[in-house]
């Protein structure tokens, strides 16, 4: 009886396949091909890995899979059972060379996968941080106000608009508006602008982003310091006011210490 070897190496023939053709699409090498057709099972590496390779192999030439494991195991208890040996997976064989590099390249892109989603949850869950001294920090695009803080409604009376913000968490329940204070609102229309302001006895700096307003409830002064005079908007309880009547330089674009009260606030509305 002819041995599995040469039934499947006469199967190969018969169906015009080469070894070449059955190593590129099993990624079994072209010697352990040669070592199954030669019945050299011993340069195989031995146990489940000759099973799989003579399964295989004879599915690719259309031969009885089961039938052909069945020979390899009869062949192996003829000469003595199949030896246990130890075998180095990935040097002699490219199927293992091949495979083993996609499972480090696979298990590499899964932790990369893995760490970006944990990063985009932490940035998502985590709050934002707040200015450890609990004060206005130049440069923020939403500095913490000096007082309360309201964005008027456009079309809104000044009355609409006066209700105090809500406080943050852990800060005192701001005092209602004294009667007859004045509420100055800053607005940047046109582009950012740089403020700096002492409401009374509170202070506050910051940028104003294009279209962002701030308002301070005022009971005495106002001291305006800005770096675009001509792109900020003031309005007091309303009206517009013009700065560039409190400068000495009607060109200037920066206005430093500019006091404004209730003494003189009316002479420059518009």
């Amino acid at each position: 009886m002819a041995s599995l070897g040469q039934q499947l190496k006469q199967s190969r023939e018969e169906k015009g396949i080469s070894l070449q053709e059955i190593a590129e699409s099993t990624h079994i090498s072209i010697r352990f091909l040669q070592a199954i057709e030669n019945d050299a099972y011993d340069v195989l590496p031995g146990g489940v890995f000759n099973r799989a390779f003579v399964r295989k192999f004879a599915r690719k030439v259309g031969f009885d899979e089961e039938q052909a494991v069945n020979l390899y195991q009869e062949q192996w208890q003829e000469q003595g059972g199949e030896p246990e040996r130890g075998y180095q997976l990935g040097i002699d064989d490219p199927e293992f060379r091949q495979s083993s590099g996609n499972g480090v390249l696979l298990t590499f892109v899964a932790l990369i996968v893995l760490g970006s989603l944990a990063y985009a949850a932490y940035q998502y869950f985590t709050p934002a941080v707040s200015d450890a001294g609990g004060g206005p920090v130049a440069g923020l695009n939403t500095p913490t106000p000096a007082t309360s803080v309201v964005t008027p409604t456009p079309g809104a009376s000044p009355e609409a608009t006066a209700s105090p913000s809500s406080s943050p968490p852990g800060s005192p329940t701001p005092s209602p508006t004294p009667a007859g204070a004045m509420r100055v609102q800053l607005t940047a229309p046109i582009e950012d602008v740089w403020f700096k302001v002492k409401a009374d006895d509170n202070e506050a700096e910051g940028i104003l982003n294009r279209g962002e307003s701030r308002e301070f409830d005022v009971s005495e002064e106002i001291i305006l310091s800005t770096g675009r005079v001509q792109s900020l908007k003031i309005t007091i309880n309303g009206r517009n006011l013009d700065l560039v009547k409190f400068l000495p330089n009607p060109k200037a674009t920066i206005a430093r210490n500019v006091v404004i009260n209730k003494g003189n606030y009316q002479q420059y509305l518009n």
